[in-house]
């Protein structure tokens, strides 16, 4: 397979503003997730950010969340670590993200998506200085991961100073 002429995936992250604290969760499998997802057909970036932070995380966004950056990466071959991940591996060379930042409105039960259930009510917020602290401790990052790994912790770390 070409992966070069794959298209990329067309996903959004949000970093998503609770009180104190930011919304996120850690995977167990080495990496913390941020709310977003990819787009539906015929979805832009932020209604897709907004469907799937609700899904996800049981986030009402107070207004309109705000773009704050976009990189292409490519998926390397030690990211699939389950089938929905092969899936995509296979269709796509790797995402076009969309960053954006919000402020959270209200946390409610997460839906989920009908594909995975929602995330648990009492695991999804976390102070913004432990998520960098846990972000800083994953280097080094596959060099495919590099600029949207530190993009990541520069722009977090820059939410606390």
């Amino acid at each position: 397979m070409e992966r070069d002429k794959l298209p990329f995936r067309k996903n959004c992250e949000g970093y998503l503003i609770f009180e104190d604290k930011i919304v996120v969760r850690d995977t167990g499998w080495g990496y913390l997730e941020f709310p977003g997802g990819g787009l539906h057909e015929g979805e832009d970036f932020i209604d897709a950010l907004k469907r799937e932070a609700h899904e996800e995380a049981g986030v009402i966004l107070d207004g309109e969340p705000r773009e704050v950056k976009i990189i292409k990466y490519l998926y390397h071959s030690d990211w699939v670590k389950n089938d929905k991940h092969k899936r995509r591996y296979e269709k796509y060379r790797g995402d076009e993200m969309h960053f954006f930042l919000g402020k959270v409105k209200e946390l409610v039960n997460p839906p989920g998506d009908g594909e995975e259930k929602g995330w648990s009510k009492d695991d999804r917020l976390m102070p913004i200085k432990k998520v960098v602290k846990i972000l800083e401790g994953y280097k080094p990052f596959p060099k495919e991961l590099e600029e949207y790994s530190n993009f990541q912790i520069d722009f977090l770390r820059g939410l606390v100073n």
